[in-house]
């Protein structure tokens, strides 16, 4: 599968993405300039520093009351007031730009293709200038841990190597080498909640102590030309090929230790790097695609596509589909492109995909390019079980292990509370605390929480003992935080006061005031029902009986459960308030739908609230808020609602298009999703949302094309992965469906085709189990 060009990029979204995990490149496949925007997943702003503030004592027991007596303004008034001076997070930034500019006066360019391989992670640019045939080719190694990129030319071309962009400060030739030296901004005095980057002024101090992160770029070319140092930039000239090594480094030694007083050598590092040199492209693309390829070919999907669509240009078929709904490869494409991201985005040993994966341009990013954690950075990582990529995520569960530092501070600082918690972001120093703001979305302190939910999760795909022991304490201190902090109500143990992340209600009696902190919601109250779930669950199979085991399951079983209201849908808050927003992007009031497993068809009357809730809110949203509708409407089995919103993702946004919070959401020329602007999770969601419709495991029964879109009419995927260490592989076309199954261990499965009777099927270990359906599969 490919992304497939007829013209250069003309802007960043529509360059084409590379990644390793550590280094991420977009390269615009220009013809008289080439331009490499570069992006390493350690260049962030600040340094380690503690966040709590002072709060009035006693806030929180008078904020629980002022919701008990429904006084709910003054109860939001009070906290935002406490929050007031909360810091924000640190941003993430890019490192610059390389570009290669000819220097041979005047083109004729014909015959112009630039593609992304999906199977090979390789862009890939031919054209003609005047007559003579370029080829050029673009990698990013994971064994080799540099940039490689290859001109070969019919004809002899000149060049210029430079670095201009990012936080650069100085450029330089050494040894053959184009040295780029810059540092990332100290800590950050604004916050998102002041404006973001409206009123963003990145500083510098001079004290060492205050300074951010070191980095260094550095290029080597290596040609059948004459190259030359001319200051900050290489020239190359007479050459008919050109191979240009290009690796980054910088001084992050761990997200406790600062970067300049104990930071690591850049330098030192880019020497070993550099070993790579002595290697032709040809070498390294060998090593490149062994490494790459054993986790990108786990899974393969085809929807019965034509080829004539194949070979046209992208942007064209994205403006062609928004008309005629007809290629369905571009579904089978941004489903792989997906996968791919991921595998380009987050390695073991890497940091965790943030917000724009690695891939950002921007000096000062929309909300800081930070690991947004009530929606955004678990939805980067629902596809790692199903899609079979389960070693993608273990730099999550690094990032979740190392939050337990200051997620401890922060339950005892600010709930007075053992074990841990985190607000609603964090970043590369592993911030927990809140941030300035609206009280919506700075007093929600359960992100922490459910991140728990993604690594618990994740086990029950692999059953991998080992993994599930390295969890346990994450979960077992997000656990303790939890059963410390609920209090007793009427309705049962619930998390008060709360809030719905970034959503408000009407309330008054002229309903004209946008509240947002309740009594309790039953977002938090379902993440901690899941987490409790989940934890206790875990001990079972670890066979752990601990201190907290019977306070869990004593709260387990008397939490509030969800509430139905007035008009048949999940209440969202405490009471049946009015929304202020009917449309809100978030459907966190859903959340035991999914990512949960607490609402399906076996919870009927709530399942059917669920699908009213659903319906109440739209088809609309943002590219994030779309991707989680495919998911909820895949877990309603509704094939034609779920095929809708995949279609809806598919619209095609224009960069120049402003911030759309309620119905903005699409794909860019290079398939990059549009919240808009530009945020990863939705390619990622929308990922998950296709394995979700074509397999479903969650309620106890494996459950093959539970929701296929109507013109999904014949298609196959293999190596998707059901909860059980179960691969299944499926085939259908007009009606008949075969599956097959298979288990490294000897298990009895409940397996069900579309809507077709449950059947128990014993799978031996190692031999694949063939099911057959001719009925109908899985519309409504």
């Amino acid at each position: 599968m490919k992304l497939y060009y007829d013209h250069p990029a003309e802007n960043w979204h529509e360059s084409l993405p590379l990644g390793n995990g550590r280094i991420g490149a977009m390269v615009y496949g220009g013809t008289k300039k080439e331009i490499l925007a570069l992006n390493e997943d350690t260049l962030w702003s600040g340094y380690p520093e503690k966040t709590q503030k002072k709060l009035p004592e006693g806030y929180l027991e008078k904020v629980r009351e002022l919701t008990e007596k429904r006084e709910y303004q003054k109860a939001m008034e009070y906290l935002e007031e406490c929050f007031s001076s909360s810091e924000d997070v640190q941003m993430y930034v890019p490192f610059g730009n390389v570009y290669m500019e000819m220097l041979d006066g005047t083109e004729e360019i014909s015959d112009y293709h630039r593609e992304l391989c999906l199977d090979t992670a390789e862009v890939r640019i031919t054209y003609k200038n005047k007559g003579a045939l370029v080829e050029k080719s673009c990698i990013v190694s994971q064994p080799a841990q540099v940039l490689v990129y290859k001109i070969r030319s019919e004809k002899a071309f000149s060049l210029k190597l430079y670095v201009e962009g990012g936080y650069t400060r100085e450029s330089c030739c050494k040894d053959g080498i184009l040295k780029t030296k810059g540092q990332c901004p100290g800590r950050v005095p604004f916050t998102v909640g002041e404006g973001g980057s409206e009123k963003a002024v990145p500083v510098f101090p001079e004290e060492p102590e205050k300074q951010g992160m070191l980095y260094e770029g550095w290029g080597k070319i290596v040609t059948d030309g004459k190259v030359s140092e001319a200051g900050n930039a290489v020239i190359v000239e007479n050459a008919k090929e050109v191979t240009l090594y290009y690796g980054i480094r910088s001084s992050f030694a761990g997200f406790d230790r600062h970067p300049v007083i104990e930071g690591r050598c850049p330098e030192e590092l880019l020497k070993a790097d550099f070993d790579c040199t002595g290697k032709s492209y040809e070498a390294l693309r060998t090593e490149h695609l062994k490494e790459y390829q054993k986790y990108y070919k786990r899974v393969s999907f085809s929807l019965g596509e034509k080829d004539e669509y194949a070979e046209k240009d992208l942007r064209q078929r994205l403006t062609d589909f928004q008309d005629h709904p007809v290629d369905v490869g571009l579904n089978a494409l941004l489903f792989q492109y997906g996968r791919y991201l991921l595998i380009a985005s987050s390695r073991p040993g890497t940091q965790a995909a943030n917000l724009q994966g690695i891939w950002n341009a921007e000096l000062v990013p929309p909300w800081f390019s930070d690991y947004t954690i009530n929606i955004n950075t678990e939805m980067n990582y629902w596809q790692t079980g199903p899609c079979n990529l389960e070693e993608m995520e273990e730099p999550l569960v690094r990032l979740c292990e190392e939050m337990a530092e200051d997620g401890r501070e922060t339950a005892m600082h600010y709930f007075g509370k053992e074990g841990v918690c985190g607000f609603h972001n964090t970043d590369l120093w592993r911030k927990t605390t809140p941030a300035d703001g609206r009280a919506e979305w700075n007093f929600w302190p359960m992100g922490y929480a459910w991140l728990c939910r993604n690594l618990y999760d994740q086990y029950l795909f692999t059953e991998d003992r080992a993994y599930l022991e390295r969890i346990y304490p994450v979960l077992k201190e997000n656990v303790r935080f939890c059963v410390e902090s609920v209090v007793e109500t009427a309705q049962g143990y619930a998390m008060s006061p709360a809030t719905s992340p970034e959503n408000d209600f009407l309330f008054g009696e002229e309903k004209k005031e946008k509240l947002t902190v309740a009594q309790y919601t039953e977002n938090e109250n379902a993440i901690v029902r899941n987490l409790l779930r989940d934890y206790l669950e875990a001990g079972r199979i670890l066979k752990i009986r601990d201190e907290l085991t019977g306070q869990a399951e004593k709260i387990c079983e008397e939490m509030a459960a969800p509430a139905v209201g007035s008009n048949g849908q999940i209440l969202e808050w405490n009471e049946d308030f009015e929304e202020a927003d009917p449309h809100h992007r978030h459907l966190s009031q859903l959340y035991e739908l999914h990512p949960g497993r607490g609402i399906t068809e076996k919870t009927q009357e709530l399942y059917e609230a669920a699908k009213t809730s659903l319906l109440r809110r739209g088809d609309a949203g943002t590219g994030w808020s779309l991707a989680w509708k495919i998911l909820m409407w895949a877990r309603m089995k509704d094939g034609v609602h779920t095929g809708k919103l995949m279609n809806e993702i598919l619209h095609l946004v224009e960069p120049k298009e402003s911030m759309n919070m309620a119905n903005g959401g699409g794909v860019y020329a290079n398939l990059f999703c549009a919240h808009p602007p530009y945020q990863i999770d939705g390619n990622f969601g929308y990922t998950a949302g296709v394995a979700e419709a074509l397999l479903q495991s969650h309620d106890g029964v494996i459950t093959i094309l539970p929701a296929l879109p109507e013109k999904w009419t014949k298609g196959e995927i293999s190596g998707l992965k059901a909860r059980g260490n179960i691969t299944v592989s499926i085939r259908w076309e007009n009606g008949k469906a075969e599956a097959w199954l298979s288990s490294d261990t000897e298990k009895k499965v409940t397996v069900r085709i579309g809507k077709g009777s449950e059947k128990e099927v014993l799978l031996k270990a190692g031999e694949p189990c063939m099911i057959i359906e001719l009925k109908e599969t899985g519309r409504e």
